[in-house]
């Protein structure tokens, strides 16, 4: 089917979806809203507005209509000319939430790449991956770090920016921002304590606790936890304390404190490193997603990070204040990264390589099964850390029927590395991944941490908003950039590098009603080049910057608060970006910095209440991605490894008001189409589809309430490739059932 008749299909399936919601929002009727605060007025585009207070069940519901990322802090979605993701506390409730790819899934076109979901996620989102450094934000504005799993039971929600960004953050991805919003002040005293268990053995407790005095109002959770993934020894605990500080000693300024602190370890399953070129993948209906294929019992990935996030606002004038922050992230982590060599390939492969390997994959084969694990002979040890601050004014001067928005900004971000190298690596031999071997704890003491590399990348920023009675708005941006990388990568060096772009936004918002509007954004981007993997002849090489460029148009439709419809098609293109491949002169796997990659879809969003107790989450996207490959015109044309071609979720809620208001069921499909294992696209892993149900009973005791809560996730047992990419596969999870019991006071 072509692209423009699926385009049209998915088009018309959303839409459909949407009108029993547009009908019903003539209706007087409304979702209960818990206490829900009054709507903040409606925010000019793409400009931050005065501070949202999220107040503890501000947000108990499906449907969300602002956003804090980026320079759209506070907006209104309907206001932001690009697609917008938002997944609210209620529906992170809904499922029983734990970790961030329970939460992503809700959004087409997110994906999982290179690690295991025991562990933690990498991500990816319209096929493009989302940088562990720069590109995961924590109110809006901290960088925060990503090489671990970020607990949930704190946030109030998580929105994801798709596109690029890098005009206001600086040098990231066309992917998009992962952007967690901190739970805040409640207006009066709360407290929620809650218990939850796992079909699996897992456990644990969490306390939520808010209040306003005067002028002061926090709010603080903490958690502990025992975790069980199902998964044959993969087992461990996390802890998380954290707490949001608010206070307001005038009517004019208002100063914030934001900490976190999370821990977890977790014994992480190998994965299974596939070689470049290979054309068979292991057979998943012989595999079983609880058996560990590494056997190893003592592998524990340890992490630890601390966050901190300092903000002041203050607002001069009627429509004028100045924000300045300073924040923290510091992430320490221990691992052995372990993984299942099938037939023992090596670092450099031949075809005999190959050959050998896809036997090894083969049912009947002599060698069906056969490999050896790998993992390091040292702990890797890893310490990352970011610190971010700016200073920022913005306002707006109103003539008549014309507002003009402003904001003007000063930014920089220090990030450095210090990581033990990935090799050398043991090989435990005869192992085989059908009945894998138990391997004995080789008791290694920790790697050597190098001297840090360190990033520095300040920018001076200005966006503009020019507005006609809210009707017409033209925006425009520019960022001046001073990026230094100091030239150090792990034991390896690599030529440092200083570069000074400038890069430009402009976009229109046409809103013929209130609750409608249509944009059209065009932005540039630079993100830093990935580092040539271990698997090539030229491994640590790191690549010059990727030049991107996005081309976005879409329709935001608002027929009430509590119901968001979201139509949008993209192109994006990124210069220079890395890929490998054989190398004619040597016969060698080698990595290049020439590839010229295009991303276009169609993507679309139904979230909210279409009746009164029937509230949804659908997402869908159409992508059609390609690598062009400057000095290899035989590999033109190729899929990006990794990326799903078509990616849809479709989730819910239903309360049942004509037996008991107290009742509520739930159900979700989550669907993620074949993706090429590599570049070379020899192999590609079939679509999947995992099924989860729910429900919850609220009742009363001793005036107090309650809330139970029953979650079968994957229901079918379904067996896919949960993570592809980065020459690896790693399993899906074993279905399992989680329940809690909640109490608020």
């Amino acid at each position: 089917m072509k692209l423009s008749r699926v385009l049209l299909l998915g088009t018309s399936v959303l839409v459909s979806c949407a009108m029993p919601g547009v009908a019903f929002a003539q209706s007087t009727d409304a979702p209960p809203t818990n206490g829900q605060a009054a709507d903040p007025q409606s925010s000019n585009a793409g400009q931050p507005q005065e501070d949202i207070v999220v107040t503890g069940e501000r947000n108990n519901q499906f449907g969300t209509d602002t956003a804090q990322s980026g320079s759209f802090r506070n907006a209104k979605i309907l206001d932001i000319p690009m697609t917008v993701s938002v997944i609210p506390d209620a529906l992170l409730k809904s499922q029983q939430a734990v970790d961030l790819i329970d939460a992503v899934r809700n959004t087409a076109g997110v994906s999982s790449s290179g690690v295991g979901p025991a562990s933690y996620n990498n991500l990816t989102i319209r096929g493009i991956t989302v940088d562990t450094r720069s590109s995961y934000k924590l109110d809006g504005t901290l960088n925060i770090l990503s090489s671990t799993a970020f607990p949930l039971e704190d946030k109030d929600r998580v929105e994801i920016l798709k596109g690029a960004s890098a005009i206001y953050y600086g040098f990231s991805p066309p992917s998009g921002i992962v952007n967690f919003v901190m739970k805040r002040a409640t207006p009066e005293l709360y407290v929620g304590v809650r218990a939850f268990g796992d079909a699996n053995g897992g456990y644990g407790g969490h306390l939520d606790v808010g209040d306003t005095f005067g002028i002061f109002g926090f709010r603080i959770n903490g958690v502990a936890a025992h975790q069980d993934t199902g998964i044959t020894f993969a087992k461990g605990d996390r802890y998380l304390a954290s707490g949001t500080f608010d206070v307001k000693p005038t009517s004019k300024l208002t100063l914030s404190a934001d900490l976190e602190w999370f821990k977890r370890s977790i014994v992480e399953p190998a994965t299974f490193i596939i070689p470049n070129g290979a054309t068979k993948l292991p057979p998943l209906a012989y595999l079983d997603p609880s058996k560990n294929i590494g056997g190893l019992d003592w592998d524990n990935n340890r992490t630890e990070e601390l966050n901190m996030l300092f903000k002041g606002v203050w607002k001069f004038t009627k429509d004028w204040d100045v924000t300045a922050y300073w924040g923290r992230s510091h992430l320490n982590r221990f691992r052995y990264n372990p993984g299942f060599v099938p037939a023992n390939i090596t670092a450099l492969n031949t075809q005999a390589q190959i050959n050998a390997y896809n036997a090894s994959v083969t049912p009947g084969s002599p060698t069906f099964g056969a490999g050896v694990v790998r993992f390091g002979t040292r702990i890797q040890t890893a310490g990352y850390e970011n610190i971010s601050y700016a200073v920022e004014v913005h306002g707006k001067i109103t003539t008549g029927d014309i507002t003009n928005s402003v904001l003007l900004g000063a930014s920089r971000s220090l990030r450095s590395l210090a990581g033990s190298p990935a090799t050398p690596r043991t090989v435990i031999p005869a192992d085989n991944f059908l009945n894998p071997i138990i391997v004995p704890n080789p008791n290694a003491v920790l790697g050597t941490r190098p001297i840090p590399s360190t990033i520095d990348d300040k920018g001076l920023y200005a966006f503009d908003d020019l507005s006609f009675k809210n009707i017409v708005h033209l925006t425009g941006g520019v960022r001046v950039t001073d990026y230094t990388n100091d030239g150090s990568t792990n034991l390896s060096t690599k030529a440092p590098y200083e570069v000074k772009p400038t890069a430009v936004s402009g976009g229109v918002i046409v809103k013929p009603a209130e609750w409608a509007s249509v944009y059209g954004t065009y932005i540039q981007g630079l993100e830093e080049n990935a580092i040539a993997s271990n698997n090539v002849d030229n491994a640590q090489t790191v690549f010059p910057p990727i030049s991107s460029t996005l081309y976005e148009a879409g329709l935001k439709l608002q027929p009430r608060k509590n119901l968001l419809i979201q139509l949008a098609y993209f192109d994006i293109k990124r210069e220079g970006a890395y890929n490998e491949r054989i190398d004619p002169s040597t016969g060698l796997l080698h990595g290049f910095g020439d590839a010229t990659q295009t991303y276009r879809g169609f993507e679309g969003s139904v979230g909210g209440y279409l009746t009164r107790d029937l509230a949804v989450n659908a997402t869908l996207m159409l992508l059609k991605a390609r690598t062009f490959q400057a000095a290899n015109a035989a590999s033109l044309h190729t899929v990006p490894g990794g990326t799903p071609d078509v990616s849809w979720s479709l989730s819910g809620e239903y309360t049942l008001s004509w037996l008991t208001p107290s009742l509520k069921v739930s159900a979700g499909a989550f669907h993620t189409g074949k993706q090429a294992v590599d570049d070379t696209n020899t192999a590609f892993t079939d679509p999947y589809t995992p099924f989860d149900i729910g429900a919850s009973y609220e009742f009363k005791l001793g005036g107090h309430k309650l809330i139970a809560r029953v979650n079968g996730q994957n229901i079918t047992n379904k067996r896919y490739w949960a993570a592809v990419g980065a020459g690896a596969l790693a399993e899906s999870l074993p279905s399992t059932v989680k329940f809690s019991l909640a109490f608020q006071y």
